[in-house]
């Protein structure tokens, strides 16, 4: 992976996941003074509204390091960081279409489902991801790929 794609990564992770604890806080964990209240904080849209605009950056940087970093170290077996690496692989796809789904699903049952695995998968990715990134800080290897 090249500096740059690492850094758009680390940017988009830190952007998402920043907004998403935030958000999930105020929804999940305050409680408005007012009884009549629609958020728990005057931030709380903005800050879903953060959240959902810097999620595609997270999806792009995920899609710019698919073939030179994911599916190459996929085919390396002796790899350091590999299982990390695969444990964030399996959940992309979860997570990025929970959070696409909530924003579409008409039905609450529903809405609830996709709220209930968007929150799993992204408390999943957020502890993988620094695992991850531990464990490569760790090895000491540049992260860069050979053909580059």
């Amino acid at each position: 992976m090249s500096r740059t794609e690492r850094w758009l990564l680390n940017v988009a992770n830190l952007l998402v996941a920043g907004t998403g604890i935030v958000y999930a806080g105020m929804k999940y964990m305050m409680e408005s003074a007012n009884e009549w209240a629609v958020v728990n904080h005057p931030w709380q849209p903005h800050v879903q509204h953060l959240h959902v605009i810097a999620a595609p950056l997270l999806v792009f940087a995920g899609g710019l390091i698919w073939k030179h970093h994911v599916l190459a170290r996929l085919r390396d077996n002796g790899s350091n960081g590999r299982l990390s690496g695969l444990g964030l692989a399996l959940q992309f796809v979860p997570m990025v279409m929970s959070g696409y789904l909530i924003q579409i699903s008409v039905s609450e049952t529903w809405r609830s489902v996709w709220v209930g695995i968007h929150l799993v998968s992204s408390g999943l990715w957020i502890v993988t991801a620094a695992a991850h990134r531990i464990r490569f800080s760790e090895s000491g290897q540049p992260a860069t790929d050979a053909n580059q």
